[in-house]
């Protein structure tokens, strides 16, 4: 699955532009100030002068960090993805604590009491709080997501199927079965799971356009809920009206209802998705 290198979002170690920073919801744009003051000199004095914090998994207590050693000096390739040190970052405290200090590491993310650990082989592991771990998924590609019950998690499979199937999309239970909900043709990726733990939303270029489609945990057909109508040829020139932008990771996703998803188009650019009607808007927000 192909990614742009550190593909940084809004919470991350990249300072914020102006231009972002006038587009952004103002509480995001404190979430980003606050975490950057705890998070730099806590990553400094575990791992080194060098080494950067260079992505943000999921929010709240729970928070994970990415650490790489140091920045390269030069870009990687799209297919490249550095391997991280992982550390926990409680957004309502401000501490930080080493969860595993070796480079290796895709992702993170909390799930219930444990942590979901994904290597740079594909290989998921879930580690509890005195330190055991056990493999619990192989052939993930990332993106994960874990429900709100913290008994299961969604993300994106690695398929071998050819050219023409290169992701899916997938639900992990805590005993490692692993369900495909959803496998079209190229990518499909970047899921969520509502609150209730029922509905799933994710990102597929099916139609040669990125956007948002819709199934359940029963593997329902998928539904397109943004972008109907478009092709690729429709973007030249810049994006059409109507056009509703795919969210940069899975990460920085929030429901806001079962039916309301919140989540980061880039930018500095938050949206707000009614996953029932696929009525979509820029969340520029206020004071709040």
């Amino acid at each position: 699955m192909r990614r742009q290198f550190l593909a940084l979002t809004v919470l991350t170690l990249a300072a914020t532009s102006a231009a972002a920073a006038d587009r952004m919801n103002p509480t995001d744009l404190r979430r980003v100030t606050k975490a950057r003051e705890h998070l730099v000199p806590a990553v400094a004095k575990e791992f080194g002068p060098k080494a950067r914090f260079v992505h943000l998994f999921g929010q709240g207590k729970g928070m994970l960090a990415g650490v790489v050693a140091e920045i390269p000096a030069d870009a990687l390739g799209t297919d490249e993805l550095p391997l991280l040190a992982i550390v926990q970052y409680d957004e309502a405290t401000g501490a930080v604590r080493v969860v595993d200090r070796e480079f290796k590491y895709r992702e993170a993310r909390t799930v219930g009491p444990e942590v979901a650990l994904l290597d740079g082989e594909g290989n998921l592991h879930l580690r509890d709080a005195n330190g055991r771990e056990r493999l619990l998924a192989q052939g993930v590609g990332g993106d994960l997501f874990p429900t709100a019950k913290g008994d299961a998690l969604v993300a994106t499979l690695a398929m071998s199927r050819g050219p023409k199937h290169e992701t899916s999309v997938g639900l992990i239970d805590m005993k490692g079965r692993v369900k495909v909900l959803a496998d079209g043709p190229g990518v499909d990726a970047t899921p969520s799971i509502s609150p209730d733990g029922r509905t799933v939303v994710f990102v597929s270029g099916r139609t040669t356009v990125a956007s948002f489609y819709v199934t359940d945990v029963d593997g329902a057909a998928p539904r397109q809920l943004t972008n109907l109508g478009m092709d690729s040829t429709m973007l030249y020139g810049g994006p059409p009206k109507g056009f509703v932008p795919p969210p940069v990771s899975s990460h920085h996703m929030a429901w806001l209802s079962d039916d309301v998803l919140r989540y980061n188009a880039g930018g500095g650019e938050f949206w707000k998705l009614n996953v029932r009607t696929g009525e979509a808007s820029a969340d520029l927000g206020g004071e709040k």
